[in-house]
């Protein structure tokens, strides 16, 4: 285990390097436009819509997005050019490519991180299956509520929300008139609480003094690590429930309207889903709480523990089938195996040239 352990730690320290080893050594032009941001070096361009501009928040917040599953977004929007778009990022030096076991996969560079504004630099792994595909569901997830993914059953029901907050534009590319998506928030934004038990207790009374107010906005807007729900057990312990993903909505009166979603591919102890429907019970977080089911079997659960704690009084519990995101028969065509050796032999280049 130990041998294995090691083994991570490397691959992880080489996947941070390159980040900043295949980062441009001349910072590339950036031109904004209206509608797009254009980035240029001497000799490659590129141009970031709306739709690059979602994959690419993606790619630098997760820290690796499999190439399979850009393309696949891509052609959610009739865009046949996924490969070629990717090449030309790389040109620029705004991701690179690194081939491994489980895949291709397209890696921020230092560039684009700080393009976008990321704080949590740091690489993970991909070793773990199990992880991978929870990842990939999570991405899947970002993609359909930023872009506002018109096949997506969950942005169809989140799109009737009357405040729902505007899609987040890093780049600041000017929303045009037919503009869709929203913000999304996911777990490893808000799950590092620095704040100790007893002070976050108390921020979470002061929250209640402004939903008291009726604030729209309440504390939890200006500070993401005071989304997580935080409940106190009878003997005094201080437990945070952290959704996969929030998507932030003002508050009416005062009262919780933001969503909490979470992605359940794998059954918990019966449990503790009743610990976890516990915990959203009248929360002063979260107005509906979406569960997002990978088997029959993992639904059952989830009802069954609604049931045992008499439903969760202010917030609405909504209940969906949902199968990750997986490499298609179409993705293995003999264009798209050409299309890959040639963005390989492109980062083979990248690197020889560094």
């Amino acid at each position: 285990m130990s041998r294995m352990t090691d083994l991570l730690k490397l691959q992880d320290g080489e996947a941070t390097k390159n980040s900043f080893y295949r980062s441009p050594k001349v910072s590339p032009a950036i031109l904004h436009h209206k509608e797009f941001v254009e980035v240029k070096t001497i000799n490659h361009s590129t141009n970031i819509g709306k739709l690059e501009e979602v994959v690419l928040y993606i790619v630098a917040d997760f820290k690796f997005t499999p190439l399979w599953l850009i393309q696949q977004w891509f052609e959610d929007f009739n865009r046949k050019d996924s490969y070629t778009t990717v090449s030309t990022w790389v040109s620029v030096g705004l991701v690179w490519i690194e081939p491994t076991a489980l895949g291709i996969f397209v890696r921020p560079t230092k560039f684009l991180l700080d393009m976008m504004e990321i704080k949590d630099q740091e690489y993970l792994s991909m070793s773990s299956f199990g992880l991978l595909n929870h990842t990939c569901g999570e991405e899947q997830v970002a993609f359909d509520l930023m872009i506002g993914n018109p096949n997506s059953e969950l942005w169809q029901v989140i799109s009737a929300e009357e405040d729902m907050l505007s899609c987040y534009h890093p780049l600041k590319i000017e929303p045009i008139h037919s503009d869709m998506g929203t913000i999304v928030v996911r777990e490893a934004m808000f799950k590092a609480n620095t704040f100790k038990p007893a002070e976050l207790v108390r921020k979470h009374e002061d929250l209640r003094r402004e939903m008291k107010s009726g604030k729209k906005y309440t504390s939890e807007f200006a500070d993401l690590s005071l989304f997580p729900i935080v409940y106190v057990e009878s003997d005094g312990t201080v437990i945070t429930q952290t959704p996969d993903v929030i998507v932030p909505v003002p508050r009416k009166e005062g009262l919780p309207q933001s969503y909490s979603i979470e992605i359940e591919l794998s059954a918990k102890p019966p449990k503790k889903y009743i610990e976890i429907m516990k915990h959203y019970k009248d929360n002063i977080m979260f107005g509906k709480l979406f569960y997002l089911c990978g088997t029959p079997a993992i639904t059952n659960l989830v009802k069954t523990a609604f049931r045992e704690v008499g439903g969760l009084g202010t917030c609405q519990l909504y209940i969906m089938p949902f199968v990750p995101p997986a490499v298609r028969l179409s993705n293995y065509s003999f264009e798209d195996d050409e299309a890959q050796a040639k963005l390989i032999e492109q980062e083979r280049t990248q690197d020889e040239k560094n």
